[in-house]
């Protein structure tokens, strides 16, 4: 499964060439890697690219710039809750108690990675942990269908009841991805149709054990 590995450090240097981004890339190969040493332009890549999976490890604290890592978290977090971040850090978590990284990094689809003392290993495990999450998400599994069913992509499958404006798998996989109004209204639909069916696949089952008793 190919995804974007994007690093957002100004510990590191822009490039492939740094120990840690290239022992990653060795590791996970099938991962496209970018590296931005300045927050602006490493934000700005990630709100460009958010139709694409992708996760990002993102610094705390950035030297001499004003945009720090927990203003990059938020302003992605305005624009998606989908992305996956790895926070990073040369604190442990404790040693960064009470600040608004804390409350962040308890949510979904973000983590902490201990640059001192985590390892190429430990952060390869998160990623791999990300990768088998994406088995199990909507738009993951609909990005597969629509790469596996191609003349499909583009067939209009959707529509809001009073508009004429109609919408494709390819841009549901947009709206998705960007957590759009749409995107997120769509999600929900999903999500309460999934359950139903379940819910009456169970009370079916319940029905037929309870005649064959």
């Amino acid at each position: 499964m190919n995804y974007k590995l994007v690093f957002i450090d100004d510990n590191m240097r822009e490039g492939l060439e740094h120990p840690f981004v290239r022992a990653i890339g060795k590791k996970r190969k099938s991962a496209e890697l970018s590296v931005f040493i300045d927050p602006s332009k490493g934000l700005d890549y990630v709100l460009n690219n958010l139709n694409s999976k992708m996760i990002v490890f993102l610094d705390y604290k950035f030297d001499g710039y004003s945009l720090q890592g927990i203003n990059v978290l938020k302003e992605i977090r305005k624009r998606t809750s989908l992305l996956y971040i790895v926070m990073m850090s040369a604190n442990s978590i404790n040693q960064i108690a009470g600040l608004d990284i804390l409350e962040m990094i308890n949510e979904n689809y973000i983590w902490f990675f201990d640059r001192n003392n985590g390892t190429i290993d430990d952060a390869c495990n998160l990623i791999d942990k990300i990768n088998r999450l994406w088995n199990v998400r909507f738009d993951c599994i609909l990005e597969n269908w629509i790469i596996k069913h191609p003349n499909d992509a583009n067939k209009k499958v959707f529509s809001q009841p009073g508009q004429e404006e109609s919408y494709t798998w390819e841009r549901i996989l947009v709206e998705l991805r960007e957590q759009t109004p749409i995107g997120k209204m769509f999600e929900k639909l999903i999500n309460q149709f999934y359950i139903y069916n379940l819910t009456t696949k169970s009370e079916q089952n319940a029905e037929d054990n309870n005649s064959i008793q």
